[in-house]
């Protein structure tokens, strides 16, 4: 892996310039956040939420997997999961996508991530005005914790667990089902 010279706060454009290697690269102020790609079960647990969120969409709506969200404050994130405007997904050329087309994003919370998924995410983009947020906690069976947006925070909507699924209607009526993987 080549190493990156850079002084001075990162920029959305400096992040586009970046190589294609497979790492998670985010920006949280100013600052470079890069993040080891995925475990086997965390992708199979995303695929499998990818298809059912997907099969509940309406036509207007893309649910995606590696895009990012501009929240302010120089900060660039990259849920798991977004459900966004589907022109807008079309058209983002960046692979970054303004807060306002956006209706869901879900994080699953990785060994690397704890402090990141639960706290810090969630109040950004509880900020930037995002409807709704998922947690995908893997040790818990797992379980999708499902919260939406009141005034400036999230409140919780509930928890998918293996065999008790949520009834959820934001951002769209669906049941929330989560296996657990074998």
């Amino acid at each position: 892996m080549a190493a990156v010279t850079h002084t001075g706060t990162w920029t959305e454009a400096d992040l586009a310039d970046l190589p294609d290697d497979g790492l998670r690269r985010e920006l949280l102020e100013g600052a470079l956040i890069v993040n080891p790609p995925p475990s086997g079960r965390h992708q199979l647990l995303t695929g499998d939420l990818v298809h059912r969120l997907r099969a509940a969409a309406g036509g207007d709506l893309a649910v995606v997997e590696g895009l990012g969200v501009r929240v302010p404050g120089g900060t660039v994130l990259i849920p798991d999961i977004v459900v966004g405007d589907r022109q807008a997904v079309i058209e983002a050329g960046s692979g970054i996508l303004d807060p306002g087309d956006v209706a869901l994003v879900v994080e699953v919370v990785s060994p690397s991530s704890h402090s990141m998924d639960r706290l810090t995410k969630p109040t950004l983009y509880a900020a930037a005005g995002i409807p709704a947020y998922w947690r995908v906690e893997l040790e818990e069976g797992p379980a999708v914790h499902v919260y939406r947006l009141d005034a400036e925070a999230y409140v919780p909507s509930g928890v998918a667990r293996p065999a008790e699924p949520l009834a959820v209607v934001v951002p769209f009526a669906m049941s929330v089902e989560v296996d657990k993987p074998e």
